[in-house]
């Protein structure tokens, strides 16, 4: 579904939406009804693409749009902190690469300050994984957390199709190999599990041998 709306800039946002689709419901010929779906689907104006919403306590609420017009590989985002409970709404912006896919709030440091996960994918569903990641302190500035980069060797072997999850506090990593030469990434030959920890605003990667 197409909608047309006059432009908008990222910190004007206010209109998304909500447009809930038809209850269905019919009767077999036994006269018993049928169970009853119904669906409630955000449509966003252009040039908005996403929206997902992380709570990290009662009145402390991201919301996390993907925003621009033409390519749908390249964009960006932008972060909206809205804490209701002392009236203070900050924001941050940053080039976006892909689609994003999910986000979620952890704070792996421990240091009391939420850590804003933005992951993305380039390509198709199962294209490069891209993730952006910012910390924020309680008056609502936001610190830039670079995300590792694989290294030379694996880059080489890595075609996509990661897992991504969280676990005992650690963000977990997993994706198959290939051979350099498969391209396509069509017969894997191993898979590759690396573990995340931050430690004063900077990642460090453990490797995980093959389960």
């Amino acid at each position: 579904m197409k909608f047309t709306a006059s432009p908008l800039t990222p910190l004007k946002f206010l209109a998304f939406t909500l447009i809930p689709l038809a209850i269905i419901s019919s009767c077999n010929t036994d006269g018993e009804k049928k169970e009853v779906k119904s669906e409630t689907r955000v449509v966003l104006p252009e040039p908005f693409r996403a929206h997902k919403v992380v709570e990290v306590r009662p009145g402390l609420t991201f919301d996390i749009l993907s925003w621009g017009r033409g390519s749908q590989q390249s964009g960006a985002f932008i972060i909206l902190r809205s804490d209701s409970s002392t009236i203070k709404y900050r924001s941050v912006s940053g080039e976006l690469e892909g689609k994003i896919t999910d986000a979620w709030n952890m704070d792996m440091d421990s240091d009391g300050n939420p850590e804003i996960f933005i992951q993305a994918i380039s390509g198709d569903a199962d294209g490069n994984l891209l993730m952006y990641v910012y910390e924020f302190s309680d008056n609502g500035s936001a610190r830039e957390i670079r995300f590792p980069d694989l290294t030379s060797a694996t880059t080489k072997q890595y075609r996509g199709k990661d897992s991504v999850y969280v676990k005992e506090g650690s963000l977990f990593r997993e994706f198959p190999l290939f051979e350099s030469s498969d391209t396509s990434g069509v017969k894997a030959i191993g898979r590759k599990k690396l573990e995340y920890l931050l430690r004063g605003n900077s990642f460090s990667v453990k490797e995980h041998k093959e389960d």
